[in-house]
């Protein structure tokens, strides 16, 4: 029966992961489409779904509902996580304010521009690249 078990945790994280993936591949879409808040959220999207990607194979443990990448990081690889947390520092307060009207901000499509939306996809595309480093996600 433990088989079993350990098999339907492979799924679900492929699952996961294959979701991060198409996720970093639409935030480069909206960026080559001039929907730099999409871009945005996109680029932060798929580092949180690869993050928890990691609870079901590094961690063994359930995907939690938090949404706090730094949170995340922390608790699939420890301390170890530093190397990336001015990646995921950055990206982190995105989750709500690059989709969500802020009446001080105004719209998330007027608060987010080109050179922002591809500093977010760059941060996320280093945060990948290291997160895949550090487990067997492929």
């Amino acid at each position: 029966m433990p088989m079993k078990g350990a098999a339907v945790m492979r799924e679900e994280s492929r699952f996961w992961v294959d979701d991060a993936i198409w996720d970093l591949e639409c935030a480069q879409d909206m960026l080559e489409s001039e929907r730099c808040n999409y871009a945005v959220w996109l680029s932060r999207q798929s580092v949180e779904k690869l993050l928890k990607a990691c609870y079901l194979i590094v961690l063994r443990s359930p995907v939690p509902r938090d949404h706090n990448l730094l949170v995340l990081g922390r608790e699939c690889f420890g301390d170890t996580i530093r190397e990336i947390n001015s990646q995921l520092t950055f990206l982190n307060p995105h989750y709500t304010s690059a989709r969500c009207v802020d009446p001080a901000l105004g719209s998330p499509k007027d608060i987010y521009d080109r050179a922002f939306a591809e500093q977010a996809l760059t941060k996320a595309q280093e945060a990948f690249q290291w997160i895949r480093s550090k487990t067997s996600l492929s």
